[in-house]
């Protein structure tokens, strides 16, 4: 009887470890995003705020950054700086110099 209640305690906690894993990485100043772009877009024609999409979620982004990916460059972030970790077309990725 003791140890079915200890399997199931066990259990619980490793589902709410993960469940809080998986929040803390996506949020806050230091989210770490990696993945291939599948969307780029700005709100509206005028707008200088560039956005991706990586993943199902969106991400504004700096616009010198904006102005050199692509859909389907596979892009990272550390929290800090995004980066082009790989072109969709296969060309080199230039070296990028962080701010």
């Amino acid at each position: 009887m003791m140890r079915g209640q200890t399997v199931r305690a066990v259990i619980f906690v490793a589902i709410l470890s993960l469940l809080a894993a998986d929040i803390s990485v996506g949020c806050g100043s230091n989210a770490y995003v990696y993945g291939p772009v599948e969307q780029k877009y700005t709100k509206n024609p005028d707008d200088y705020e560039g956005q991706i999409m990586v993943s199902g979620q969106t991400y504004q982004v700096p616009p010198s950054f904006y102005a050199q990916v692509s859909v389907g460059d596979t892009v990272k972030y550390n929290g800090h700086v995004w980066t082009i970790v790989k072109r969709a077309d296969g060309t080199p990725v230039p070296a990028q110099s962080a701010p």
